[in-house]
Formats: structure tokens, C-alpha cells, sequence
């Protein structure tokens, strides 16, 4: 196995649980509006965020105009998401009170995506340098990370750096930052997309953490695949 200096992670489904910050900004969100939180609430709002999302473009990470204006793009995308929910059930409400209301709510939420996954990450901190690489919000992200910034080299949010994954850009900025080569870093992270494919085309080894067991595509070459955070101590360690 090569030897590297750098443990690059991802963070949304990879180190924190994404999906526990956005069930509590439902619920935040519901109160606000003086609605119920029922089943039949949470899918529809669900139901306007998908449809926001969609209409922003955002999982097209690969097309240009998405990678200059990612987080013009998802702003947008909240704003549209709660106007969709407020047509919905015909409330009043300022916009960016709850756009200001879910990013807060978000931010608070640092459930990780598995128990020792901070245990892990304190324990590789002895071996190598750590860095944190995400797509969000710089406000969200730093708060949500605290647990894992004293171990933490570096910590790249592409609202504060100015590009996003997967672009070269991204990566080069990171590798221009920490002055060193791709081979001396892994990338650990969730997305085919914006971890795998991203930090491949610029020649850095790459650790899909598949907890789902989801088919790789074919033209896709990971270095290692993990189905917990606990297996990176066996490749690692």
C-alpha cells in the first residue's frame, strides 16, 4: 500500500449524517409555520425540496455553469423550496426567515454518520494529517465540524474557497494549499461524482465509502471501497 501524508474526507455521509440535520429542520421549519410535523407534511415538504432542487441543477456538478455559481444556485434552491411549501398551505411568511431558520437548523445538527466515526478520526490524526473537503455552506459546515477541527489540518468549504467538487480547480487549490503531491494524499468519501471521480483526475488514490453496497459503474476504478468508517483502521492503521 502507498504511503500517504494526507487523509482527504469528505463530510456530509461520510463523517456526519446529513439526513438527522434535515429532519430537525423540517420540524424547525413546521413549528415556525404553525403546522403539525405529520407524515403527510414531511413528504410534501420533501416534495417542494426536491422539486426546488431539481429546477436548480445541483447534482450537476460536472456542467460548468453549475460549478460558477454552485452557491448562487443553492440559495436559490431554499428560497424556491420554501415558496413552494408556503403555496402549498397557503402561509405567509418571510422567505428568508426560514431560509435563515433551516441553515441554522442545520448547523446545530452534528449526528455522525456512524458512532465511532469521531474515535477513528481522532485515532488516523496520530498517523497523518487530516483535512476536511466539502461542498457547503461555510457558516453550516464549521459549526457541524467542531467536534473534528482539533484534529484537522486543514479544512476546505467551497463557499470560502471559491470552487467546488468535483472541478480541478478544487482539487488543485487544495493541493497548491497543503504544497504537496496527489500521491501522497486518499481521498475518503461517499460521492462517485465529487470524491472518486474529482480527486482521480488529478491523480490522487481514492477510498469509496460505500455503506450501501452500491454498484461502482464500471468505468469507474476505486483504490479501496470501505462499507464502514471502522475499516479504514484496517487499511490505515
Amino acid at each position: 500500500m502507498p504511503i500517504y501524508k494526507y487523509l482527504i474526507f469528505d463530510v456530509d455521509d461520510t463523517l456526519l449524517d446529513f439526513y438527522p440535520a434535515f429532519s430537525t429542520a423540517q420540524r424547525n421549519i413546521a413549528e415556525k409555520l404553525g403546522i403539525e410535523p405529520s407524515k403527510e407534511y414531511l413528504e410534501m415538504d420533501e416534495k417542494c425540496g426536491l422539486k426546488a432542487w431539481e429546477e436548480s441543477g445541483l447534482d450537476k456538478t460536472e456542467e460548468k455553469d453549475v460549478q460558477e455559481n454552485y452557491h448562487v444556485l443553492y440559495y436559490q434552491y431554499l428560497r424556491k423550496h420554501f415558496e413552494y411549501l408556503l403555496e402549498t398551505y397557503g402561509k405567509v411568511c418571510d422567505v428568508q426567515e426560514l431560509v435563515d431558520c433551516y441553515l441554522k437548523s442545520i448547523s446545530s445538527s452534528k449526528v455522525m454518520k456512524e458512532p465511532d466515526a469521531l474515535s477513528i478520526y481522532m485515532q488516523l490524526s496520530e498517523r497523518y494529517k487530516l483535512v476536511l473537503a466539502t461542498n457547503g455552506i461555510e457558516r453550516v459546515q464549521k459549526e457541524r465540524l467542531s467536534d473534528f477541527l482539533p484534529y484537522t489540518y486543514r479544512l476546505y468549504i467551497s463557499e470560502e474557497i471559491g470552487f467546488i467538487k468535483p472541478t480541478e480547480d478544487f482539487y488543485d487549490y487544495v493541493m497548491n494549499d497543503l504544497k504537496c503531491r496527489s500521491e501522497e494524499c486518499l481521498m475518503i468519501g461517499d460521492s462517485i461524482t465529487n470524491d472518486m471521480l474529482g480527486a482521480k483526475a488529478i491523480g490522487m488514490d481514492v477510498c469509496y465509502y460505500n455503506a450501501k453496497r452500491k454498484r461502482i459503474p464500471e468505468n469507474v476504478l476505486v483504490d479501496y471501497e470501505v462499507g464502514s468508517i471502522h475499516e479504514l483502521i484496517q487499511i490505515l492503521l
